[in-house]
């Protein structure tokens, strides 16, 4: 049985916590990846490129989630995590194509 974690419906959406949300370069190289994805992926360390350790990972997750900009859904022990692009697109228009596109061309 498939469940959804909790998280705020889309006119609750709130920018300071979509932006605190993103402030952080590893939430933004999760979402980064998860934006490529066109299914759910996989909660899991090696499914990233991120140097951070398993319970570290878990932490950005929920803080994604929480902030609205992403669905997880658990299945037994599995998680997986989805891009909430429609709802982000609605609420702010042009918010997370304009943030991935500045990940995208940031100076190395």
């Amino acid at each position: 049985m498939t469940r959804t974690l909790p998280q705020p419906g889309r006119n609750d959406l709130d920018i300071l916590k979509v932006l605190h949300a993103l402030a952080d370069p590893v939430r933004l190289e999760l979402l980064h990846t998860l934006s490529r994805e066109t299914e759910p992926s996989v909660c899991s360390l090696d499914a990233y490129d991120v140097d951070v350790s398993a319970p570290t990972l878990s932490h950005h997750w929920r803080v994604l989630r929480e902030a609205g900009l992403t669905t997880t859904f658990v299945n037994g022990r599995n998680r997986w995590v989805e891009l909430r692009r429609e709802d982000l697109s609605a609420r702010f228009p042009g918010l997370l194509e304009a943030v991935l596109a500045a990940f995208e061309h940031r100076p190395s």
